[in-house]
């Protein structure tokens, strides 16, 4: 038992997907330029963005709950995007609903390197719980109304992870 301790602690402190551990195979600080190549390398990519301030913020934290552990700082483009969402959702379920956020710029160790969750430009929103004709009817609209720089898709169908992923691209 204590051994599996000492192994679990380890594992916390030097995980290299961790963002806090001391052997993050990522880096917060800002990109430096790679010796050998004179380009960035992945190693030392900065995933921070700057925590959200405002209107548009204030909405979005007022107007959703968010899973335990979401960092709710993102890209002011997708936020833009995201206040359209909620309002669809108020539309589609009434005023009194709150979306759930359940991944945002976050779950380092489930999204991979590249994956725009770490640059704060996609965000979950779960549907597990709420009925198939209202998730149909609400990814439609959303996909018939969103601009063409948001990407709508309905993922993880029929699973308890199941959710909406909103992205901005650039």
């Amino acid at each position: 038992m204590i051994l599996i301790m000492l192994v679990v602690g380890y594992k916390l402190v030097f995980d290299p997907y961790r963002p806090e551990s001391p052997n993050s195979c990522w880096s917060h600080k800002s990109a430096e330029l790679d010796s050998k190549q004179n380009e960035p390398s992945i190693d030392n990519i900065s995933y921070d963005v700057p925590m959200q301030t405002g209107q548009t913020h204030d909405y979005i934290m007022a107007n959703t709950f968010q899973k335990q552990f979401v960092r709710m700082e993102l890209d002011p483009e997708l936020e833009k995007g995201l206040v359209f969402v909620i309002k669809a959702f108020k539309t589609v379920f009434g005023q009194d609903f709150s979306p759930t956020i359940t991944s945002a710029h976050d779950s380092f160790n489930t999204h991979d390197k590249w994956s725009p969750h770490r640059w704060g430009r996609a965000v979950d929103i779960g549907l597990a719980d709420l009925p198939l004709k209202e998730k149909r009817r609400i990814v439609k609209f959303l996909k018939a109304t969103m601009p063409d720089y948001f990407t709508i898709r309905w993922e993880n169908q029929g699973i308890q992870t199941e959710h909406l992923h909103l992205q901005y691209r650039q």
